[in-house]
Order: structure tokens, then C-alpha cells, then sequence
């Protein structure tokens, strides 16, 4: 069976008396190794700006590319605009 597949009977798990948040299993929150070639000028601003900030590249990463998948498409974005300027107009 694959465990993906898997059930099981209880809807919570306990981890002895460990309070786990109950977002700690959702998708944004696991990490999944992978390996990926990214330019090194790319990786170099990226850990460039880790180093200033503190915090890790491969965060920074993370996040740059969170942002890329959320944000709206460029139709979406001209769609707002334009619903914008028919109500001033």
C-alpha cells in the first residue's frame, strides 16, 4: 500500500506531551529535499542578501519563488486595473 494512501483511524496524532501546532502538516510547511541548478550569478545575490539579512539563501529562495506562484498573472493584474479606472470614470 502506498502511504500516501494510508489512513489512519484517529484524526490527531499525539506526540507524547508535545503540543504540535495544528498547521505543522500542512503543505507549506514541509520541506522536500530536491536538487536544482540554478545560475551562479542567481545564487550569489541570493546569498549575498543572506548574508546581510541573517537569514539563510535557501529561505530566501523559498520565498522568492512563494511569491512568483501567488502573485496574480499579468491578464489578472490588468483586469483589476481596469475594473479600477471604470469606477473613477
Amino acid at each position: 500500500m502506498n502511504s500516501k494512501n494510508k489512513k489512519t483511524k484517529k484524526s490527531s496524532i499525539r506526540y507524547g506531551n508535545v503540543d504540535v501546532p495544528k498547521d505543522e502538516f500542512e503543505a507549506r510547511n514541509v520541506k522536500e529535499r530536491i536538487t536544482i541548478m540554478i545560475d551562479q550569478d542567481i545564487l550569489d545575490k541570493f546569498r549575498e542578501h543572506a548574508g546581510k539579512t541573517g537569514q539563510k539563501y535557501q529561505t530566501l529562495i523559498n520565498k522568492a519563488l512563494r511569491e512568483a506562484t501567488l502573485k496574480p498573472s499579468l491578464e489578472k493584474r490588468i483586469e483589476l486595473l481596469e475594473r479600477k479606472v471604470n469606477k473613477l470614470a
